[in-house]
């Protein structure tokens, strides 16, 4: 096995428990939430799932998605995301 994928593997394990862990925490938060007026529902966590997928997905990768740019580009796009 190569460094290479010795890395690759190791980011992928590294993904995967960090989102059982994140998933199991987000169960108990759910189950032990003290206020049942306002029970925690899915939405709730719609904010911190991005940021998870953000984490795992291009930061976690940054040297995958940087061979992906094309070679002799004439230009770079640089227009930010628009607001949500």
């Amino acid at each position: 096995m190569n460094a290479h994928s010795h890395a690759s593997q190791a980011r992928e394990q590294y993904a995967d428990e960090l989102m059982r862990r994140y998933l199991e925490l987000r169960r108990w938060a759910v189950e032990n939430w003290p206020n049942p007026e306002q029970p925690l529902q899915a939405a709730d966590f719609i904010a911190t799932d991005r940021e998870l997928q953000l984490l795992l997905g291009a930061r976690l990768n940054v040297d995958k998605y940087a061979q992906q740019r094309p070679a002799n580009a004439q230009y770079e796009d640089v227009t930010p995301m628009p607001w949500p």
